[in-house]
């Protein structure tokens, strides 16, 4: 039987990437979605490319009316709302001395805002469905420090706090609020900023990371293909008693290190 059969769920930044993964695993699984995004041509084509089961919405996840639209939507055309993945997020990579208000506020407004805005705008629905499921992408950015994105990391740092809380006060509606905090994600997330990395350092530490920091399965790395499972997995009721957690898909990255001298050190292997 399919997890997702009957469910209707709504998903931000769905016109590529992990959001576009998402919408296409869920429609696999039963559901039928609204895919939204602010590409408009993009969001088109995947809610196209899933025929009946989909259709897109024009969403800035900033703007409270344009969430308003889209739940009205998603509730007239498949006539009910059980699930949302927050997923649509910037990033922007650079020191913390150099980065801009104009930076720092428009990922503030995007990657956390646009979540907030997100449950409260949804929240009504689901209570009138009975109940549903919300998944938060965070990220390891959101466990973990890194040097390069402080400001990002801030931000999804936020929403597992809000996440917890909103668990907390929507579960008597039957509504669960989880994050994933994924290690990989869209591609051309990180495009625009390869301009500020060591391209070829940075692989050269992924390919030959030293054994002391060398994690459990991170050198399979993750794709979309490892993250949707998971998100997908929290929509469903096979996770009807999770809530107001995270799950790291992260091929153990924030698990910890191998320690050398110690029993399970890779050379002894």
């Amino acid at each position: 039987m399919l997890r997702l059969q009957g469910k209707v769920v709504l998903i931000t930044g769905a016109a590529q990437g992990t959001g576009e993964g998402v919408a296409r695993r869920a429609v696999a699984e039963g559901a039928r979605v609204l895919v939204t995004d602010v590409q408009e041509d993009k969001g088109n084509r995947v809610a196209a490319s899933l025929g009946d089961a989909a259709r897109f919405v024009t969403l800035d996840v900033t703007r409270e009316d344009d969430w308003r639209g889209a739940v009205a939507t998603a509730v007239s055309t498949f006539g009910r709302l059980d699930g949302l993945v927050n997923n649509a997020a910037l990033l922007a990579m650079g020191l913390i001395e150099t980065t801009t208000v104009d930076t720092i506020e428009r990922l503030l407004r995007v990657n956390q805002l646009g979540v907030i805005l997100g449950v409260k705008s949804v929240a009504a629905a689901m209570r009138e469905a009975g109940g549903g499921s919300i998944v938060i992408v965070s990220s390891v950015d959101g466990l973990m420090g890194m040097n390069g994105v402080a400001v990002y990391s801030c931000t999804k740092w936020g929403i597992r706090g809000f996440a917890r809380s909103a668990a907390i006060e929507l579960g008597r509606y039957g509504i669960r609020v989880n994050c994933v905090c994924p290690s990989a994600g869209n591609i051309d997330m990180v495009a625009p900023w390869f301009h500020t990395m060591n391209v070829a350092r940075h692989e050269r530490f992924l390919r030959d990371v030293p054994p002391i920091l060398r994690t459990q399965g991170q050198r399979a790395g993750v794709t979309i293909d490892d993250i949707t499972p998971a998100i997908c997995f929290l929509l469903s009721d096979e996770s009807a008693r999770i809530t107001g957690t995270d799950i790291a898909v992260d091929a153990g990255w924030t698990a910890g290190h191998v320690r050398p001298g110690l029993p399970g050190f890779l050379d002894d292997d």
